[in-house]
């Protein structure tokens, strides 16, 4: 029956990059941040907890950035990022950064890390290296289910502008925005 009736609604949160920066978020473990290349992903030590890193060499080679938070060596939790368009299968469609975006996502905290704030501080590290960097707009989206997450996000200084729910009834793809927004202030969602 899921084929047939389907939905799902994603929240799509944003900092402002040249904004005002959010109070910092420490992680309440000793952990060291890192953004590892192709290279450093191969001599990383202690991946096979890892379950998407199959998926890992082809973002690689994309360009894609793979920040972690890590203890003695072990990744605890990690995110991506892009500015390249990337698929967004929950609500199929694909998301194309703007020139002057970049777009987290893929993040995951292992569970016996969680509730340790390292997911919003591995986000604060990313955002002001975007900011180092000169963009304008970080983007990232989260699950409206995904209570955890959300309050992540906005720990790290996201701000909740629109959401999206999509709906497959029979197959056919219907989206709805809510609030709707102009151009400018939206993001690039290509319909798949």
């Amino acid at each position: 029956m899921g084929w047939l009736l389907a939905q799902k609604t994603l929240c799509l949160f944003e900092v402002d990059l040249k904004g005002a920066v959010a109070a910092a978020c420490s992680a309440r473990l000793a952990v060291e941040y890192r953004r590892l290349d192709a290279d450093a992903w191969v001599a990383q030590r202690h991946t096979s907890h890892i379950p998407d890193r199959p998926l890992f060499p082809a973002r690689f080679a994309r360009g894609e950035q793979f920040w972690t938070a890590q203890h003695e060596d072990k990744i605890l939790s990690y995110c991506w990022a892009t500015q390249e368009p990337v698929d967004i299968g929950e609500i199929r469609c694909i998301i194309s950064p703007r020139g002057d975006e970049v777009y987290l996502y893929d993040a995951f905290t292992f569970a016996e890390y969680r509730g340790q704030n390292l997911y919003p501080a591995l986000l604060q590290c990313i955002l002001s290296a975007s900011r180092q960097h000169g963009l304008r707009r970080a983007l990232i989206f989260v699950l409206s289910d995904n209570i955890a997450s959300i309050r992540g996000v906005q720990k790290a200084g996201f701000r909740e502008f629109q959401r999206v729910t999509y709906r497959n009834i029979f197959g056919f793809a219907r989206y709805a925005y809510r609030p709707l927004l102009n151009a400018s202030a939206g993001v690039d969602l290509l319909h798949v």
